[in-house]
């Protein structure tokens, strides 16, 4: 897994930001978490990830074979802006995944 990386919930446009492994292992919010099965962790690489059910207390992220692309990515980060109430949604723009995440870490910042 490649970090940084963003959650994507199923039924929900906002976006987490993960910034490595330290805080995925460190904030109890994020790994005890009961994810749906259609919750996804996306890579800085573009790949997904399934959240399964926590075994001991833990969810791991497995991978899912699947991955986005940076056009995919920035669709979602430009709904997470919006639903963030940022202006100039449409504008948003990052030559690469990470950027992109970038952009989401900031958002959750203000």
């Amino acid at each position: 897994m490649n970090w940084p990386c963003i959650i994507k919930h199923s039924d929900d446009a906002e976006l987490v930001y993960v910034g490595d492994q330290s805080e995925w292992d460190n904030d109890a919010d994020l790994y005890y978490f009961e994810y749906d099965e259609s919750d996804r962790l996306i890579d800085s690489s573009g790949d997904i990830y399934t959240l399964a059910k926590p075994i001991n207390k833990h969810v791991k992220p497995e991978a899912s074979g699947n991955s986005m692309s940076l056009v995919e990515i920035l669709s979602l980060v430009k709904a997470h802006a919006a639903q963030t109430g940022s202006c100039c949604v449409a504008k948003l723009y990052a030559p690469t995944i990470s950027e992109a995440f970038k952009i989401v870490e900031s958002l959750n910042e203000t």
